[in-house]
């Protein structure tokens, strides 16, 4: 969903002292108190100040991020690249987490942080949030509408997305609120109900089954 500059500065207006859009959905910002950063969205992903530059991708770990990060349009990238392997983003060798900071030589200046709890802690809500979405009178049902990633099978029965590993068409639909019926139909048969079973749920508008299934079936793919 593209965002205006006005929508993108919401809130920060009076801390900014000026601003240019540089790539789809992405500022490059000079702040008042002498900082400078890259915004994607309403998250600043590259901030430096003072030669200090702290990365953050605001919860949001998908390939435009990464992008974003990577290639700070405006900045020196004087830091290690993101990488993902798994799901998982690294930064140099080491692991990546929201607020890493490195110095004007690249060198890291914060301890690296083994301990996602608390990143796991903001996913599980994220996926909680989206799942409520799920109600009596909203389960929708499949269509060639829905997302590729989810409606499209490979010739052993995977979706496109687990077959290709990339979970972040799934972070995209949290993002956006955008509840489909092949997502629904992929967690339950993965809930172990088969079709006929699947179609008993909808007549009933069992939705809490469906809702509960969805939630399992986000957290395996999303929360690590």
């Amino acid at each position: 969903m593209k965002q205006t500059k006005k929508e993108m500065l919401k809130g920060i207006e009076e801390k900014v002292e000026k601003s240019r859009i540089v790539a789809n959905n992405t500022l490059l910002i000079d702040y008042k108190d002498g900082s400078r950063a890259v915004r994607f969205h309403t998250t600043d992903v590259v901030t430096e100040r003072n030669g200090i530059i702290t990365l953050n991708s605001g919860g949001w770990k998908t390939v435009t991020t990464k992008e974003r990060i990577n290639n700070p349009i405006g900045m020196k990238r004087n830091f290690p690249y993101l990488s993902q392997r798994d799901s998982q983003w690294f930064i140099g060798e080491g692991v990546f987490y929201d607020g890493i900071q490195f110095d004007s030589t690249g060198a890291q200046v914060s301890e690296i942080k083994t301990d996602n709890a608390d990143e796991r802690k903001k996913m599980k809500l994220r996926i909680k949030n989206y799942c409520n979405l799920v109600t009596e009178n909203n389960i929708p049902t499949p269509n060639n509408g829905d997302c590729w990633y989810c409606l499209m099978k490979t010739d052993e029965g995977k979706t496109l997305g687990d077959s290709f590993g990339n979970n972040d068409h799934l972070l995209s639909h949290i993002k956006e609120g955008y509840l489909h019926g092949s997502i629904l139909v992929n967690a339950m048969r993965e809930a172990g109900y088969n079709d006929n079973q699947i179609g008993f749920h909808y007549h009933l508008r069992l939705h809490k089954n469906f809702r509960r299934s969805l939630q399992k079936y986000l957290t395996k793919r999303l929360v690590k």
